[in-house]
């Protein structure tokens, strides 16, 4: 609601004092005495949003009056009706007709801030929350609801910025009051990148060729991988000392290459997967019933979800990784175990799918707030592709609603050779990539609510190339890009768009 334009006539020297400094007079003064000709009228023009001066146009009866520096405007007091105008960029104009000459000789404009509100939304019309709206030098943020408000507007263009969602801008021509605007995500085509990968030079420069010839722009680049081996030398003092960093790159080597080549950059971060953690603190790990570590079939100990004391390590490495230049970074293994038998597992707290779900949103709530929140990155988390189209979180505490509530990109794995048979009346699954993808993802996006969007992960074994290219453009018909997932670095031109 707009508060009412006040002007203030004939105030007391006390007041003057205390908003624009004492003019030395009296009510009922002139500021220029009678007997030495006409009086004389100040007009001072106030903020009424902090009583500062601004610096106004002032108009009497049609003409400019002009001021010297530092002085307000004066205008002859002729004993006839003056009609005074008084405008400053980013205030509403106000007009008032002087009939009497006021005590002390002044008159005092008190101008409203011109005020932009709007909405900022997905292109799908869901709020935006987090996105930084700027005009003229002024900026805010958008609130859980989308909502901005910008004070003092002046006609401009508007700047649009948030992480995971392309920069916008739209024209303001300073008349609406209201001015809704929508943003679209970030289009991002990348190719995983192996600890591996990067410790051979040839490989990595072929990676890289591969970027540059294709419409690929972005790289997934593993930094603490499936066992918890931290693959770059950290500073991070938990990694060094519980022996989990074993250093294939250096993080400013992979971030001038992906700037030199104008590529995305994601950093990969496994989560609650980790041999090392969990052996060297097994009081934050999933037990077995005797006691010991539980292990996946593979092998693989994994930390507690349950216990928020598990959730540091992960995100202080993730934050590194962000402080030092990476776009985007991606959680990985944000769940609770699978690939074994979970019925002798001993978690903290109880095992349902109650806290399952909600174990794994504070983990991602805690992450967003330091790697998104201090960091300023995309915050994204994998999540398994079944639970897409499942009305339960499979055991793993994954559920897209709250996940993209919290996150600014979801990622499942949507891998058609994951699927068994039977699915979608499939006998067999990896035959049918294109629908089971296609299938994945009509369902996904139906149930996200929040601010959150998919790319997801694509496969490039067991499906030919035709299919693989096919299928990375079902997902593109969405507008929000994908990743391709390969262990050997094994990509083929002929299955990447043009460039």
């Amino acid at each position: 609601m707009k508060r009412l334009t006040l002007i203030s006539i004939a105030l007391a020297a006390p007041v003057l004092s205390s908003c624009t400094g004492s003019l030395g007079v009296q009510p009922g003064d002139a500021v220029v005495p009678p007997q030495m000709g006409d009086p004389m009228i100040e007009v001072v023009v106030l903020a009424a949003d902090d009583l500062g001066v601004l610096e106004a146009t002032v108009v009497a009866n049609g003409a400019t009056v002009h001021a010297s520096a530092g002085e307000s405007p004066t205008v002859t007091w002729k004993k006839v009706p003056i009609e005074l105008e008084a405008a400053a960029e980013g205030f509403q104009p106000f007009t008032f007709t002087v009939t009497d000459y006021p005590d002390a000789g002044r008159i005092e404009f008190r101008l409203e801030p011109v005020v932009l509100q709007g909405r900022v939304t997905s292109d799908a019309g869901r709020p935006l929350p987090g996105v930084s709206v700027s005009l003229g030098g002024i900026t805010d943020e958008t609130d859980n609801e989308g909502r901005y408000s910008i004070e003092r507007a002046t006609a401009g263009t508007i700047m649009l910025d948030r992480p995971a969602w392309s920069h916008g801008e739209y024209a303001w021509d300073g008349v609406l009051d209201r001015y809704d605007m929508s943003m679209v995500p970030e289009f991002i085509r990348a190719i995983r990148v192996a600890a591996a990968d990067l410790l051979d030079e040839d490989r990595w420069e072929a990676l890289l060729s591969i970027a540059d010839a294709t419409g690929v722009n972005g790289l997934v680049v593993d930094l603490k991988a499936e066992d918890g081996t931290v693959v770059f030398p950290t500073e991070v003092a938990t990694a060094n000392s519980i022996g989990a960093v074993s250093s294939y790159f250096e993080l400013a080597d992979v971030i001038g290459a992906a700037e030199e080549h104008d590529l995305y950059l994601i950093g990969r971060v496994g989560v609650f997967q980790d041999d090392f953690f969990a052996a060297a603190e097994p009081d934050h790990a999933v037990l077995d019933e005797d006691g010991s570590l539980w292990r996946s079939r593979n092998g693989f100990a994994w930390l507690d979800p349950s216990d928020p004391a598990s959730f540091e390590y992960a995100i202080s490495i993730a934050k590194e990784a962000c402080d030092k230049g990476f776009d985007e970074i991606q959680f990985d293994y944000v769940s609770y175990p699978f690939g074994g038998d979970v019925s002798s597992a001993v978690f903290d707290g109880a095992y349902n799918q109650e806290v399952r779900v909600a174990s794994i949103n504070a983990f991602l709530t805690r992450a967003y707030s330091v790697v998104h929140g201090l960091g300023g990155c995309t915050v994204s988390s994998t999540l398994l592709g079944i639970v897409l189209e499942s009305g339960s979180d499979e055991g793993v505490g994954q559920r897209p609603e709250s996940m993209s509530r919290i996150v600014d990109v979801l990622a499942p794995t949507l891998y058609s050779t994951n699927y068994g048979a039977g699915w979608r009346n499939f006998e067999n699954p990896d035959d049918h990539a294109v629908e089971i993808v296609d299938s994945a993802l009509r369902g996904g996006r139906g149930r996200l609510d929040g601010h959150g969007y998919l790319r997801p992960w694509l496969q490039t074994w067991t499906i030919s190339k035709a299919d693989q290219r096919a299928v990375q453009m079902i997902v593109e018909e969405s507008d929000t890009g994908w990743m391709l997932w390969s262990n050997s670095a094994n990509y083929s031109a002929e299955a990447l768009p043009s460039r």
